[in-house]
């Protein structure tokens, strides 16, 4: 218990240690360039709010790395339902299921990100009227569903994995207990093998957190849009503390989630 302890309170220091020296990476890079000024300074911490929420005057979350947290949760949510069952369809008993789903996974799998935003960008409509029910299709919305898809299908091979990854006795054995098939994935290997996948799903949210900042190609105003936005307000001189700072929300929103992923994988 004391060695866990211990462990953690390296891990916090290390975190914080990090983000410590990257600040004053910053302020050393600023010095030496010689155009990081006071007034620079507190310009900066004036523009701080934009870029957390995309917005000046209010604590309503208009864009800004705020937006790229909740597009974040929200494609994680997608594709974990997708991917689930696109993995439960990988080993499915009916071979054309199993063909489907293998070519689904690995497509978008191999595809890449800003690609598949782009094809989402202009296959997807504006709006899309159903009867009386009208369905908008902003860049975020076209945004979630490109990101999810490719999440989905990652997140159906650690699905398919997991499972496999059960000895097969225990399906024989609950087989002879005259369990079915759906009763076995329900109650003996499901429960065993999703202990085994939420490491990779740890790590997978970390990367698409990461990823979101490719939506700012498409027309989505998150953080890296609104970094650039006061750039073109403040100019070029607070580019470096700017795209910094940026780094940093990252980096401590994701570096938390990648020791706590690494702490599983030991328990597991």
């Amino acid at each position: 218990m004391e060695n866990s302890d211990k462990r953690a309170q390296f891990n916090w220091q290390t975190f914080f240690s990090l983000a410590v020296a990257a600040l004053l990476v910053t302020v050393v890079l600023a010095a030496v360039r010689g155009n990081f000024s006071v007034a620079e300074f507190q310009t900066l911490l004036k523009r701080l709010p934009y870029i957390l929420i995309g917005n000046q005057e209010g604590w309503s979350i208009k864009g800004g790395f705020a937006l790229n947290i909740i597009i974040s949760l929200a494609c994680m949510a997608i594709a974990t339902t997708l991917g689930t069952f696109l993995g439960l369809a990988q080993i499915a008993p009916q071979r054309v299921i199993r063909g489907i789903a293998w070519f689904l996974t690995q497509f978008f799998r191999n595809s890449p990100w800003l690609v598949i935003l782009y094809v989402m960008l202009y296959l997807l409509p504006f709006q899309l009227k159903l009867g009386f029910a009208t369905i908008e299709f902003s860049p975020v919305a076209k945004s979630i569903i490109g990101l999810s898809l490719v999440v989905a299908a990652n997140i159906s091979e650690i699905v398919r994995g997991g499972i496999q990854s059960i000895p097969s006795g225990q399906w024989e054995a609950a087989e002879a207990m005259g369990y079915t098939r759906r009763q076995i994935l329900q109650l003996v290997i499901l429960p065993q093998a999703v202990r085994r996948m939420i490491p990779p799903w740890m790590n997978w949210y970390a990367i698409l957190t990461m990823g979101t900042t490719l939506t700012n190609l498409v027309g989505v105003p998150e953080g890296l849009t609104a970094v650039r936005e006061v750039l073109e307000l403040e100019g070029e001189g607070l580019a470096i503390p700017l795209y910094t700072v940026l780094m940093l929300l990252f980096f401590i929103y994701c570096y938390p989630i990648a020791r706590w992923t690494k702490e599983l994988e030991v328990g597991i």
